[in-house]
């Protein structure tokens, strides 16, 4: 069986982006946007807003944090099984 590392139910990724962002790290994203997509890059930017945080990348490629399933291969607890 696979076995990924996950956020429990009620986290989501804003912390994990933070720190990511704070210490120029880059990110590996999957991104579920109506179909998985994969993104990735140094955060240039993070909004924070509570209905609609999100993040910019370097490209400027905007991403809604609610639409991110996966952070450097820390998945969300929905994909968990996938």
């Amino acid at each position: 069986m696979d076995c990924r590392l996950t956020l429990n139910e009620h986290e989501t990724f804003l912390a994990m982006l933070a720190t990511c962002f704070r210490e120029n790290r880059e990110v590996a994203l999957l991104v579920d946007d109506g179909g998985l997509t994969r993104a990735g890059g140094h955060i240039q930017n993070l909004h924070r807003n509570d209905d609609d945080s999100y993040i910019e990348l370097e490209n400027r490629q905007k991403i809604a944090v609610g639409k991110i399933v996966a952070v450097n291969g820390v998945f969300a607890a929905a994909y968990a099984e996938c």
